[in-house]
């Protein structure tokens, strides 16, 4: 029994960038994000992929249900929104007794 040969592995054209800038905001891999056209969903955003080939992109995705990543999903990059981290805690003053 002689020995099979080895496949050749070929080029991917394809190209998968963590980040991406939308107005202004960066969203990197993993931040939560909203579609336009999707009622009341979220995803959790994987990255910018690229046909180098034929110079096609678009945004890969989870959709989260029930707080858990489960269908992934590919989407436009015009259709991306993003949704703004929360900040902390405001202090409240009593009476005007606050740091001047």
């Amino acid at each position: 029994m002689s020995r099979r040969k080895k496949a050749d592995v070929k080029p991917s054209y394809f190209e998968t960038i963590p980040t991406i800038t939308i107005d202004g905001f960066e969203i990197n891999q993993g931040d939560m994000i909203k579609i336009n056209g999707q009622h009341g969903g979220k995803f959790k955003f994987i990255g910018l992929t690229k046909n180098n080939l034929t110079g096609s992109q678009w945004i890969d995705c989870f959709e989260i249900l029930g707080g858990v990543p489960s269908v992934f999903r590919s989407f436009k990059e015009e259709q991306i929104k993003r949704i703004p981290k929360k900040r902390g805690r405001r202090v409240k003053h009593v009476n005007g007794a606050g740091p001047n």
